[in-house]
Protein backbone atom coordinates (compact mmCIF):
# COMPACT_ATOMS: atom_id res chain seq x y z
CA UNK A 1 0.00 0.00 0.00
CA UNK A 2 1.47 3.36 -0.97
CA UNK A 3 1.54 6.06 1.66
CA UNK A 4 2.14 9.76 1.30
CA UNK A 5 4.81 11.73 3.07
CA UNK A 6 4.74 15.51 3.12
CA UNK A 7 7.11 17.60 0.99
CA UNK A 8 9.11 19.07 3.94
CA UNK A 9 10.08 15.53 4.91
CA UNK A 10 11.27 14.88 1.36
CA UNK A 11 13.49 17.95 1.68
CA UNK A 12 14.76 16.71 5.04
CA UNK A 13 15.97 13.45 3.45
CA UNK A 14 17.68 15.35 0.65
CA UNK A 15 19.49 17.77 2.99
CA UNK A 16 20.68 15.31 5.61
CA UNK A 17 21.67 12.24 3.59
CA UNK A 18 25.23 11.04 4.15
CA UNK A 19 27.82 12.12 1.64
CA UNK A 20 28.82 8.87 -0.11
CA UNK A 21 26.59 6.08 1.18
CA UNK A 22 24.08 5.13 -1.54
CA UNK A 23 20.62 6.40 -0.66
CA UNK A 24 17.78 4.91 -2.70
CA UNK A 25 14.54 6.77 -3.31
CA UNK A 26 11.43 5.19 -4.79
CA UNK A 27 9.04 7.80 -6.15
CA UNK A 28 5.57 7.45 -7.62
CA UNK A 29 3.64 10.07 -9.56
CA UNK A 30 -0.08 10.18 -8.83
CA UNK A 31 -0.60 12.34 -11.94
CA UNK A 32 -1.24 10.90 -15.40
CA UNK A 33 -0.46 14.20 -17.14
CA UNK A 34 2.50 13.77 -19.50
CA UNK A 35 3.70 17.36 -19.09
CA UNK A 36 3.80 17.03 -15.29
CA UNK A 37 5.61 13.70 -15.45
CA UNK A 38 8.24 14.91 -17.92
CA UNK A 39 8.75 17.97 -15.73
CA UNK A 40 9.09 15.77 -12.63
CA UNK A 41 11.68 13.59 -14.31
CA UNK A 42 13.66 16.67 -15.33
CA UNK A 43 13.41 18.19 -11.85
CA UNK A 44 14.64 14.97 -10.24
CA UNK A 45 17.54 14.85 -12.73
CA UNK A 46 18.57 18.44 -12.07
CA UNK A 47 18.40 18.17 -8.27
CA UNK A 48 19.78 14.66 -7.66
CA UNK A 49 22.26 14.48 -4.78
CA UNK A 50 25.74 12.95 -5.24
CA UNK A 51 24.82 9.75 -3.34
CA UNK A 52 21.30 9.20 -4.66
CA UNK A 53 19.78 6.41 -6.74
CA UNK A 54 16.19 7.06 -7.82
CA UNK A 55 13.48 4.76 -9.15
CA UNK A 56 10.62 6.85 -10.54
CA UNK A 57 7.42 5.05 -11.58
CA UNK A 58 4.71 6.86 -13.52
CA UNK A 59 1.93 6.57 -16.07
CA UNK A 60 0.46 8.86 -18.73
CA UNK A 61 -3.05 9.23 -20.05
CA UNK A 62 -3.54 9.45 -23.83
CA UNK A 63 -0.63 11.32 -25.40
CA UNK A 64 1.89 11.31 -28.23
CA UNK A 65 5.51 12.08 -27.30
CA UNK A 66 7.89 13.19 -30.04
CA UNK A 67 11.67 13.55 -30.01
CA UNK A 68 13.39 16.89 -29.70
CA UNK A 69 14.12 17.29 -33.42
CA UNK A 70 10.90 15.86 -34.85
CA UNK A 71 8.27 17.65 -36.92
CA UNK A 72 4.93 17.37 -35.10
CA UNK A 73 2.92 17.86 -38.30
CA UNK A 74 4.69 14.95 -39.99
CA UNK A 75 4.95 12.52 -37.08
CA UNK A 76 1.33 12.49 -35.94
CA UNK A 77 -2.23 13.35 -36.93
CA UNK A 78 -2.70 16.50 -34.88
CA UNK A 79 -6.35 17.15 -35.78
CA UNK A 80 -7.39 13.66 -34.68
CA UNK A 81 -5.44 14.09 -31.45
CA UNK A 82 -7.06 17.44 -30.75
CA UNK A 83 -10.55 16.07 -31.39
CA UNK A 84 -9.94 13.10 -29.08
CA UNK A 85 -8.19 14.97 -26.29
CA UNK A 86 -4.80 13.33 -26.91
CA UNK A 87 -1.98 15.54 -25.58
CA UNK A 88 1.15 16.31 -27.59
CA UNK A 89 4.47 16.38 -25.74
CA UNK A 90 8.04 16.89 -26.89
CA UNK A 91 11.03 15.41 -25.08
CA UNK A 92 14.34 17.18 -24.66
CA UNK A 93 16.05 13.99 -25.83
CA UNK A 94 16.10 12.55 -29.35
CA UNK A 95 14.42 9.45 -30.74
CA UNK A 96 11.09 8.81 -32.41
CA UNK A 97 7.41 9.38 -31.74
CA UNK A 98 5.49 7.10 -29.36
CA UNK A 99 1.87 6.80 -28.29
CA UNK A 100 1.07 6.23 -24.62
CA UNK A 101 -2.09 5.72 -22.60
CA UNK A 102 -3.05 4.12 -19.28
CA UNK A 103 -1.98 0.78 -20.75
CA UNK A 104 1.66 1.85 -20.32
CA UNK A 105 3.79 1.77 -17.19
CA UNK A 106 6.71 4.19 -17.33
CA UNK A 107 9.96 3.76 -15.39
CA UNK A 108 13.00 5.93 -14.79
CA UNK A 109 16.26 4.78 -13.20
CA UNK A 110 18.31 7.81 -12.21
CA UNK A 111 21.81 7.81 -10.71
CA UNK A 112 24.15 10.61 -9.73
CA UNK A 113 27.39 10.51 -11.72
CA UNK A 114 29.41 11.79 -8.75
CA UNK A 115 30.13 8.44 -7.07
CA UNK A 116 28.09 5.81 -8.91
CA UNK A 117 27.49 4.45 -12.40
CA UNK A 118 24.24 3.47 -14.07
CA UNK A 119 24.00 -0.26 -14.83
CA UNK A 120 21.56 -0.60 -17.73
CA UNK A 121 21.64 -4.39 -17.72
CA UNK A 122 20.95 -4.48 -13.98
CA UNK A 123 17.99 -2.17 -14.48
CA UNK A 124 16.61 -4.46 -17.18
CA UNK A 125 17.12 -7.45 -14.88
CA UNK A 126 15.07 -5.71 -12.18
CA UNK A 127 12.21 -5.33 -14.67
CA UNK A 128 12.50 -8.87 -16.03
CA UNK A 129 12.68 -10.38 -12.53
CA UNK A 130 9.53 -8.45 -11.57
CA UNK A 131 7.65 -9.86 -14.55
CA UNK A 132 8.91 -13.40 -13.96
CA UNK A 133 8.30 -13.57 -10.20
CA UNK A 134 4.91 -11.80 -10.06
CA UNK A 135 3.32 -12.60 -13.44
CA UNK A 136 5.23 -15.64 -14.77
CA UNK A 137 6.20 -13.67 -17.88
CA UNK A 138 9.56 -14.53 -19.40
CA UNK A 139 11.25 -11.81 -21.39
CA UNK A 140 14.78 -11.00 -22.47
CA UNK A 141 16.92 -8.12 -23.64
CA UNK A 142 17.02 -7.59 -27.40
CA UNK A 143 19.38 -5.11 -29.01
CA UNK A 144 20.38 -2.02 -27.08
CA UNK A 145 17.01 -0.68 -25.99
CA UNK A 146 14.23 -3.30 -26.11
CA UNK A 147 12.72 -6.04 -23.96
CA UNK A 148 10.97 -8.75 -25.96
CA UNK A 149 9.29 -12.11 -25.50
CA UNK A 150 8.58 -15.19 -27.58
CA UNK A 151 10.44 -16.72 -30.50
CA UNK A 152 9.15 -13.92 -32.74
CA UNK A 153 10.74 -11.34 -30.39
CA UNK A 154 7.72 -9.09 -30.05
CA UNK A 155 8.54 -5.94 -28.16
CA UNK A 156 6.86 -5.02 -24.86
CA UNK A 157 9.35 -2.43 -23.63
CA UNK A 158 11.51 0.24 -25.19
CA UNK A 159 13.96 2.51 -23.42
CA UNK A 160 16.45 5.32 -23.91
CA UNK A 161 19.46 6.66 -22.05
CA UNK A 162 20.87 10.06 -21.19
CA UNK A 163 24.25 10.87 -19.65
CA UNK A 164 25.44 14.24 -18.36
CA UNK A 165 28.26 15.25 -16.05
CA UNK A 166 25.70 15.32 -13.21
CA UNK A 167 23.49 12.26 -13.76
CA UNK A 168 22.80 9.12 -15.78
CA UNK A 169 19.23 8.29 -16.73
CA UNK A 170 17.58 5.16 -18.11
CA UNK A 171 13.87 5.48 -18.87
CA UNK A 172 11.26 3.63 -20.86
CA UNK A 173 7.85 1.99 -20.87
CA UNK A 174 6.32 -1.42 -20.29
CA UNK A 175 3.28 -2.10 -22.46
CA UNK A 176 0.57 -3.86 -20.45
CA UNK A 177 -2.63 -3.17 -22.37
CA UNK A 178 -2.04 -0.18 -24.63
CA UNK A 179 -4.62 0.60 -27.33
CA UNK A 180 -2.67 -0.54 -30.40
CA UNK A 181 -5.39 0.79 -32.72
CA UNK A 182 -4.68 4.25 -31.32
CA UNK A 183 -1.07 3.94 -32.43
CA UNK A 184 -2.25 3.66 -36.02
CA UNK A 185 -4.84 6.39 -35.55
CA UNK A 186 -2.52 9.04 -34.14
CA UNK A 187 0.98 8.15 -35.38
CA UNK A 188 2.11 8.73 -38.94
CA UNK A 189 5.20 6.50 -39.22
CA UNK A 190 7.72 7.03 -41.96
CA UNK A 191 7.01 4.42 -44.63
CA UNK A 192 10.73 3.82 -45.36
CA UNK A 193 11.35 3.22 -41.65
CA UNK A 194 8.58 0.63 -41.43
CA UNK A 195 9.83 -1.06 -44.58
CA UNK A 196 13.37 -1.23 -43.23
CA UNK A 197 12.13 -2.97 -40.10
CA UNK A 198 10.33 -5.63 -42.13
CA UNK A 199 6.84 -5.05 -40.70
CA UNK A 200 3.55 -3.98 -42.20
CA UNK A 201 2.28 -1.73 -39.43
CA UNK A 202 3.10 -0.14 -36.09
CA UNK A 203 0.97 -2.72 -34.28
CA UNK A 204 2.88 -5.70 -35.69
CA UNK A 205 6.00 -4.83 -33.73
CA UNK A 206 4.55 -4.84 -30.20
CA UNK A 207 2.75 -7.14 -27.79
CA UNK A 208 0.67 -6.23 -24.77
CA UNK A 209 1.74 -8.11 -21.65
CA UNK A 210 -1.92 -8.77 -20.88
CA UNK A 211 -1.91 -11.14 -23.87
CA UNK A 212 0.47 -13.32 -21.85
CA UNK A 213 -1.04 -12.74 -18.40
CA UNK A 214 -4.50 -11.07 -18.36
CA UNK A 215 -4.18 -10.20 -14.65
CA UNK A 216 -1.35 -7.71 -15.11
CA UNK A 217 -2.12 -4.04 -14.34
CA UNK A 218 -0.25 -0.83 -13.62
CA UNK A 219 -0.53 -0.87 -9.82
CA UNK A 220 0.53 -4.51 -9.39
CA UNK A 221 3.33 -4.10 -11.92
CA UNK A 222 4.69 -1.07 -10.03
CA UNK A 223 4.59 -3.03 -6.77
CA UNK A 224 6.43 -5.92 -8.45
CA UNK A 225 9.12 -3.54 -9.81
CA UNK A 226 9.45 -1.92 -6.39
CA UNK A 227 9.84 -5.34 -4.75
CA UNK A 228 12.47 -6.41 -7.28
CA UNK A 229 14.31 -3.11 -6.78
CA UNK A 230 14.32 -3.54 -3.00
CA UNK A 231 15.64 -7.10 -3.30
CA UNK A 232 18.40 -5.97 -5.65
CA UNK A 233 19.53 -3.22 -3.28
CA UNK A 234 18.71 -4.97 0.01
CA UNK A 235 22.11 -4.04 1.45
CA UNK A 236 21.58 -0.31 0.85
CA UNK A 237 19.45 2.27 2.60
CA UNK A 238 16.08 2.77 0.94
CA UNK A 239 13.91 5.72 1.93
CA UNK A 240 10.14 5.50 2.51
CA UNK A 241 7.99 5.74 -0.60
CA UNK A 242 7.40 9.25 -1.94
CA UNK A 243 4.33 10.21 -3.96
CA UNK A 244 4.31 13.39 -6.02
CA UNK A 245 1.10 14.96 -7.30
CA UNK A 246 0.01 18.03 -9.26
CA UNK A 247 -0.22 19.90 -5.96
CA UNK A 248 3.57 19.66 -5.76
CA UNK A 249 3.77 22.35 -8.45
CA UNK A 250 2.76 24.95 -5.86
CA UNK A 251 5.50 23.80 -3.47
CA UNK A 252 8.49 23.50 -5.81
CA UNK A 253 9.16 26.53 -8.07
CA UNK A 254 11.71 24.65 -10.21
CA UNK A 255 9.22 21.88 -10.93
CA UNK A 256 6.56 24.43 -11.83
CA UNK A 257 8.99 26.12 -14.24
CA UNK A 258 9.69 22.79 -15.97
CA UNK A 259 5.96 22.06 -16.20
CA UNK A 260 5.31 25.40 -17.90
CA UNK A 261 8.12 24.66 -20.36
CA UNK A 262 6.88 21.19 -21.36
CA UNK A 263 3.25 22.34 -21.64
CA UNK A 264 4.10 25.41 -23.72
CA UNK A 265 2.63 25.14 -27.22
CA UNK A 266 5.63 26.77 -28.90
CA UNK A 267 7.94 24.07 -27.50
CA UNK A 268 5.51 21.24 -28.28
CA UNK A 269 4.56 22.18 -31.84
CA UNK A 270 7.47 24.23 -33.07
CA UNK A 271 6.92 26.25 -36.23
CA UNK A 272 4.96 25.12 -39.28
CA UNK A 273 6.85 26.50 -42.29
CA UNK A 274 6.38 26.29 -46.06
CA UNK A 275 9.89 25.58 -47.30
CA UNK A 276 11.30 26.44 -50.73
CA UNK A 277 13.50 23.32 -50.59
CA UNK A 278 12.50 20.21 -48.64
CA UNK A 279 13.81 16.66 -48.81
CA UNK A 280 13.88 13.54 -46.67
CA UNK A 281 15.89 10.31 -46.48
CA UNK A 282 16.05 7.18 -44.35
CA UNK A 283 19.57 6.15 -43.25
CA UNK A 284 20.56 3.08 -41.19
CA UNK A 285 20.94 5.38 -38.18
CA UNK A 286 17.57 7.14 -38.61
CA UNK A 287 15.37 9.35 -40.74
CA UNK A 288 16.25 12.97 -41.48
CA UNK A 289 14.17 15.69 -43.14
CA UNK A 290 15.65 19.07 -44.09
CA UNK A 291 13.65 22.17 -44.93
CA UNK A 292 15.37 25.29 -46.29
CA UNK A 293 14.08 28.74 -47.22
CA UNK A 294 16.47 30.46 -49.62
CA UNK A 295 15.65 33.77 -51.26
CA UNK A 296 17.06 35.39 -54.42
CA UNK A 297 20.26 36.41 -52.63
CA UNK A 298 21.14 32.69 -52.42
CA UNK A 299 21.49 32.65 -48.64
CA UNK A 300 19.85 30.11 -46.34
CA UNK A 301 17.48 32.33 -44.37
CA UNK A 302 15.63 29.56 -42.52
CA UNK A 303 16.61 25.96 -41.88
CA UNK A 304 14.80 23.23 -40.00
CA UNK A 305 16.18 19.72 -39.54
CA UNK A 306 13.83 17.02 -38.28
CA UNK A 307 15.17 13.64 -37.26
CA UNK A 308 14.54 10.68 -34.96
CA UNK A 309 18.30 10.34 -34.44
CA UNK A 310 19.43 10.14 -30.83
CA UNK A 311 22.30 12.57 -31.53
CA UNK A 312 20.44 15.77 -30.73
CA UNK A 313 23.46 18.07 -30.36
CA UNK A 314 24.89 17.11 -33.75
CA UNK A 315 21.59 17.89 -35.51
CA UNK A 316 21.28 21.24 -33.73
CA UNK A 317 24.89 22.15 -34.50
CA UNK A 318 24.45 21.44 -38.21
CA UNK A 319 21.28 23.51 -38.32
CA UNK A 320 23.01 26.48 -36.66
CA UNK A 321 25.93 26.28 -39.08
CA UNK A 322 23.68 26.24 -42.16
CA UNK A 323 21.70 29.40 -41.36
CA UNK A 324 23.06 32.49 -43.09
CA UNK A 325 25.37 30.59 -45.43
CA UNK A 326 25.24 30.46 -49.25
CA UNK A 327 23.10 27.61 -50.58
CA UNK A 328 25.68 26.05 -52.90
CA UNK A 329 27.45 22.70 -53.06
CA UNK A 330 30.82 24.08 -52.00
CA UNK A 331 29.26 25.92 -49.07
CA UNK A 332 27.45 22.75 -47.94
CA UNK A 333 30.75 20.83 -48.00
CA UNK A 334 32.45 23.49 -45.85
CA UNK A 335 29.55 23.60 -43.40
CA UNK A 336 29.47 19.82 -43.00
CA UNK A 337 33.24 19.66 -42.49
CA UNK A 338 32.99 22.47 -39.93
CA UNK A 339 30.30 20.53 -38.08
CA UNK A 340 32.34 17.34 -38.32
CA UNK A 341 35.16 19.02 -36.37
CA UNK A 342 32.71 20.16 -33.68
CA UNK A 343 31.29 16.73 -32.77
CA UNK A 344 33.00 14.13 -30.60
CA UNK A 345 32.01 10.61 -31.62
CA UNK A 346 32.93 8.66 -34.73
CA UNK A 347 29.25 7.78 -35.18
CA UNK A 348 28.36 11.48 -35.44
CA UNK A 349 31.16 12.06 -37.95
CA UNK A 350 29.89 9.17 -40.09
CA UNK A 351 26.37 10.60 -39.94
CA UNK A 352 27.59 14.01 -41.11
CA UNK A 353 29.43 12.36 -44.01
CA UNK A 354 26.18 10.61 -44.97
CA UNK A 355 24.23 13.87 -44.74
CA UNK A 356 26.79 15.78 -46.82
CA UNK A 357 26.76 13.23 -49.62
CA UNK A 358 22.99 13.18 -49.63
CA UNK A 359 22.45 16.97 -49.60
CA UNK A 360 24.86 17.41 -52.50
CA UNK A 361 22.66 15.14 -54.63
CA UNK A 362 19.62 17.31 -53.84
CA UNK A 363 20.96 20.73 -54.81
Amino acid sequence: MFYRIRFPLIQFYRNYSMKHEPIHRIIYSSSTNIWFNLATEEWLSNTIKPNEHILFLWQNDKCVIIGRNQNAWKECFLERMDNDGVLLARRRSGGGAVYQDLGNTCFTFLVSQAHHKLDKNLNSKILLDALQSSFNIQGHIHGRNDLVCGSDKRKFSGSAYQNTHQFSLHHGTLITHVDTNAMKKYLNPNKEKLKSKGVDSVQARVINLCEINPSINHKDLCLAIEKSYRQTYSNNKIQPIEILSRETLNLIPELNTSYKFFSDSQWRYGQKISFTHEYEKRFPWGTISIGIISQRDGLIHTCEIYSDSLYVNMINRLKENLIGKIYTGESIRQICQQTRKQVETEQEKTMIDDIQSWILTQI
